[in-house]
């Protein structure tokens, strides 16, 4: 796998790791850097300065060749050194060349001539005694560092009457140094070691809105717009929140394509209905009104008994509600219809009673007395909307489970301000929102239980009345209930009490 292939959970802490690491390792460097140069400049300063001391000490016992008290000056360094010093030693050379006096005489005995030393001092004296200056040497040696200074005695003339030459243990600096190194460590590593998780989990936070943006456009195909936004990291100033703010606004004109999308797929098929019951309802209409008339002649030129009549009278208006129903099918049929009364609501009981009755149900009939008088309100129409709304409840009705009271239907026809208010509500498992959205659409399920589902125009023909006579229909779940409420609006204003279900 590529780097650029990684996500950014990982490039963002990763980076920021690498740049901590970096920084401890560049500072930690410069630290024990500037550390061993101290450490050399020190030593350096402070073998110069003992250099030019004992010079001037050594002056009078070189001049009266008093060997004692050169040995004594050459001692005093040493016996007041600390712990931590390196100096092991100091030889003092003759203006020929040879060991005048030394704190290690076994090792170095007196008249030793400057070549006879060993390395670095012989090289140091042979230095210091050609251009009467001081110098320092810090090498590398097998054993360690190899450490040496040394100095011209200078007589008040100029003249050079010896030099002093330092020797170092290289083993005690090495330790000074790894002390300094040590020191340096404590103070890196713990802020390493608490600095790395720090950076780490800054990164993952930096980081974290960008896999949040990404994990929700990836899923912009797959679920819907109102799930994707859950997954969308908050709007803000920065530039994450602004891409926020835009993928917010893209997934609301995703909404909104979808939903224009459904409304037109769906006046297409309410199109393609329409052409297919405008031809259906064209074709019944004429024996219909064959029916009615051969009705009207029973009724005006024969002598039928009081039973005939009332079957006559119930078989005219139920022809009328059928010719009133391929009325609602054309949508630019416009069939003169009587005004909505009392006879409609009785009508509408006689014919839904019989099919509450063969399910078992409960049937709840509540209407307005203010709801039979001057309403101007089509009465075919109103009571076709009616029977196929308790048609399509009393299908769906049913209680959750077996041994449970029988199930309801509700029927309310009430006045409200300006309106006729109707209520249809049945018993039964909450519809799910797709079922909702698409209750009035024709030939799909409407219905509540399992094998209960209707199919067909009954509802779409609902529809249609409601559009025609400008009122407005609405449907809602719980979970107990279901209820479809229609408001149609009236000529009048007279008030009246609002159904409730």
């Amino acid at each position: 796998m590529k780097l650029t292939d990684l996500s950014w959970r990982l490039k963002v802490p990763l980076a920021i790791t690498t740049v901590i690491l970096v920084t401890e390792i560049v500072v930690t460097t410069l630290l024990v850097t500037r550390a061993f140069g101290d450490a050399r400049r020190d030593l350096e300063a402070s073998a110069e300065s003992l250099t030019t001391l004992l010079a001037r000490s050594l002056r009078d016992p070189l001049l009266r060749d008093d060997l004692w008290l050169a040995f004594e000056v050459v001692g005093t360094p040493l016996a007041a050194r600390g712990s931590d010093s390196p100096l092991q030693g100091v030889v003092v050379l003759d203006a020929a060349g040879q060991v005048f006096v030394s704190t290690e005489p076994k090792r170095l005995p007196v008249l030793t001539p400057a070549a006879g030393l060993p390395e670095p001092l012989a090289g140091m004296a042979a230095r210091a005694m050609a251009d009467k200056r001081f110098h320092f040497a810090l090498d590398r040696g097998a054993g360690g560092p190899e450490l040496a200074a040394a100095g011209p005695i200078l007589a008040e003339d100029g003249s050079r009457l010896g030099t002093v030459v330092l020797d170092y243990d290289g083993a005690v600096y090495a330790e000074r140094l790894r002390s300094a190194v040590i020191e340096v460590a404590l103070v890196s590593v713990p802020g390493l070691l608490l600095l790395v998780p720090l950076g780490w989990y800054a990164g993952k936070r930096l980081a974290e809105p960008l896999a949040q943006m990404a994990q929700a456009l990836g899923r912009v195909s797959h679920e819907s717009p109102a799930e994707v936004l859950k997954l969308l990291p908050p709007e803000g100033g920065d530039e994450i929140g602004r891409l926020s703010t835009q993928a917010r606004q893209m997934l609301d004109g995703l909404a909104r394509k979808a939903a224009l999308e459904r409304e037109v797929m769906a006046s297409d098929r309410l199109a393609a209905v329409g052409r297919v019951s405008a031809a259906i309802a064209h074709e019944i209409n004429n024996p219909l009104g064959g029916m009615l008339n051969a009705i009207d002649t029973a009724l005006r030129h024969g002598q039928p008994d009081a039973v005939s009549r009332k079957t006559f009278g119930l078989l005219q208006r139920g022809l009328q509600q059928i010719r009133a129903t391929v009325g609602a099918l054309l949508v630019e049929a416009r069939l003169d219809s009587p005004r909505l009364s009392a006879q409609d609501w009785d009508d509408l009981l006689l014919l839904i009673q019989p099919d509450a009755a063969a399910r078992a149900l409960q049937l709840h009939w509540q209407i307005d007395p203010a709801a039979d008088t001057d309403t101007a309100l089509p009465g075919h129409e109103v009571r076709q909307l009616a029977l196929n709304l308790l048609l399509n409840a009393c299908a769906a009705a049913q209680r959750p489970g077996p041994g449970d009271e029988p199930a309801e239907v509700v029927f309310k026809v009430a006045r409200a301000p300006g309106e006729l208010a109707v209520v249809v509500a049945n018993t039964g498992p909450a519809l799910p929102p797709e079922r909702l959205a698409s209750m009035f659409e024709p030939f799909v399920a409407a219905g509540g239980g399992e094998g209960l589902h209707r199919h067909g125009l009954g509802l779409w023909v609902c529809w249609q009345i409601v559009q025609r006579l400008k009122g407005h229909i609405a449907v809602a779940s719980d979970g107990e209930w279901t209820r479809v409420t229609v408001s149609l609006p009236l000529p009048d204003a007279h008030a009246g009490p609002t159904p409730e279900g």
